[in-house]
Formats: C-alpha cells, sequence, structure tokens
C-alpha cells in the first residue's frame, strides 16, 4: 500500500506572497508540478500543493478588493455532522480565513478561526488550534499583512505535520478539496462581480493543482468514501479540457469556458456548505 502524503507547501505560500507584484506566477506553478511528477512513481506519493493562503493571493495580485457576503456563513458550523462533511467544510473555512488575512480583515480572520476550532473539536484535532495561540497572534498583528500571512503559514505547516504524524495524512487531501472549491469560488465570483484578465489567467493555472489534487484524493479513498467527491472534481476539470502541461504558460480560459466554470464551482461549493438557496 502506497503512503500518501499531503504536503500544502508553506514556504512557497510566503514566497509567493512577497513576490506577487514583480514574480512570475507560472513559474511558481511549474515549480510545484515538477516536485508531485518527480515523486509519483515511488511507493510514498508526496504531493506538494499550495495552501489556502497562496491560492487567495488570487485576489491580491489581481488588485481586486475584498467582498465580505461571498465567504461561508460560521452560524453553517454546527450543521456538519459526518466527517467527510467536517472534513471539506474545514477546508472552506481556512479559505475564507485565508481570504479575510489577504484582505487586512483581521476580526472576521479571528472569527473563522474559532469557528474552525469548533470544527477541530469534532475532528478531534483541537490541539493543533488551541498549541499555538493564534487568537493572540492575530489580535497582536492587525494591519500587518506581513505577519498574519506568516502566521497562516505557520498553522498550515503544524497541521501537516500533525496530520501525518497522527497517521491522518489522507485526511489533507479532502481538506484541500475544500478549501480549493472555496478558493476557487471566491475568485470565481470576484471575477464575476468586475471581470479581471489577470484574474482568469490565475483561475486557469488551477487546471495543474485540480489534476494533483484529485489524484491524490484517489489514492487517499481506499474505503470509496469520496467517490462523489471524485466525480465532482472531475466534472470541474472538464472545463480546463483544453489545458496541456507542455503549454501551460500559453492557457488561459475565455468568457464562456470560465462562464461555466463559475456555474458550476458555485453549485459544488453550496453542495459541500450545504447551501440550497443559492
Amino acid at each position: 500500500m502506497q503512503k500518501i502524503t499531503i504536503k500544502l507547501a508553506a514556504f512557497i505560500i510566503i514566497t509567493s506572497f512577497l513576490t506577487a507584484c514583480g514574480g512570475n506566477q507560472d513559474e511558481k506553478i511549474e515549480e510545484v508540478t515538477e516536485v508531485i511528477t518527480a515523486t509519483d512513481s515511488t511507493n510514498q506519493v508526496d504531493y506538494i500543493l499550495p495552501s489556502p493562503l497562496q491560492i487567495a493571493e488570487l485576489f491580491k495580485s489581481a488588485g481586486l478588493t475584498y467582498i465580505g457576503d461571498i465567504t461561508s456563513p460560521k452560524t453553517k458550523v454546527e450543521t456538519f455532522n459526518s466527517k467527510n462533511d467536517q472534513k471539506l467544510n474545514f477546508g472552506v473555512y481556512s479559505a475564507d480565513m485565508a481570504y479575510c488575512i489577504m484582505n487586512n480583515q483581521t476580526q472576521e480572520s479571528i472569527n473563522y478561526l474559532n469557528t474552525l476550532r469548533l470544527l477541530s473539536e469534532k475532528l478531534w484535532m483541537t490541539d493543533i488550534l488551541s498549541s499555538m495561540g493564534i487568537s493572540t497572534r492575530l489580535e497582536a498583528n492587525i494591519g500587518n499583512e506581513d505577519s498574519l500571512t506568516y502566521i497562516m503559514a505557520d498553522l498550515q505547516m503544524q497541521l501537516d505535520d500533525y496530520l501525518d504524524e497522527n497517521g491522518m495524512g489522507y485526511t489533507g487531501s479532502i481538506i484541500f478539496a475544500g478549501a480549493w472549491v472555496e478558493t476557487m469560488y471566491l475568485g470565481s465570483k470576484v471575477n464575476e462581480s468586475k471581470q479581471n484578465d489577470k484574474l482568469i489567467s490565475r483561475l486557469s493555472e488551477q487546471a495543474v493543482i485540480l489534476n494533483s489534487l484529485i489524484k491524490s484524493v484517489k489514492q487517499s479513498d481506499e474505503e470509496n468514501e469520496f467517490t462523489e467527491l471524485i466525480t465532482d472534481l472531475e466534472n470541474i476539470q472538464k472545463h480546463f479540457s483544453r489545458f496541456d502541461e507542455e503549454s501551460s504558460e500559453n492557457y488561459v480560459m475565455n468568457k464562456e469556458e470560465i462562464n461555466a466554470l463559475t456555474t458550476d464551482i458555485t453549485n459544488l461549493r453550496n453542495k459541500i456548505i450545504g447551501d440550497k438557496s443559492k
């Protein structure tokens, strides 16, 4: 049996954040892809995936403003009763917290952290949040975007280690699936409010991440618990049908493709959070 380790690369987050204005995002995506490809053929498969914070950089690099009412309602946390729903929505709320941090919404970041704490209790992961004093650190760094980013990166690295040390590495891919869907939803909705070619380019680049995400979920799914999730992600993957890894730097979705992607991402995200009203 292959051991699957999901590493949400915090070092890439920080690099992305500090070089957002002048760096080449395509090069960063290629770097992640190379690591994944290099380890696919071994007995231990290490998937190096960006964290929710790195993907949230979409908004900052595209120069878009914060839209508060598009994040997942915190009040829904009590409605997630199955372990699978809890893992997916832990990812969703992690993405919302990252989005708030990237936009200097410190109080909302703390609110989402408290929501994550409630879910972590259900998932028996309370130690990882309580041991780091995250709330205190967030409050002490209000308005300091650099520090908030490092705090989130630190949390992500410790979460990776915690899951690995407790034999829960497979959980990382499910949490990341929820986070990925939510960040794609946020990016799509921000673009929908004011279409932006740079943001569309960033959304298009996610074809690389989605390919690796689907592989990691499939290899984690020894009990066939996530067949429906895999099908849903593969449905999203169809929107990237023109993507070719050999020429990924030239791949950008057209208006029709991005609109269709937005529709299906919205439907999947609302399915995950149990929102039937939208």
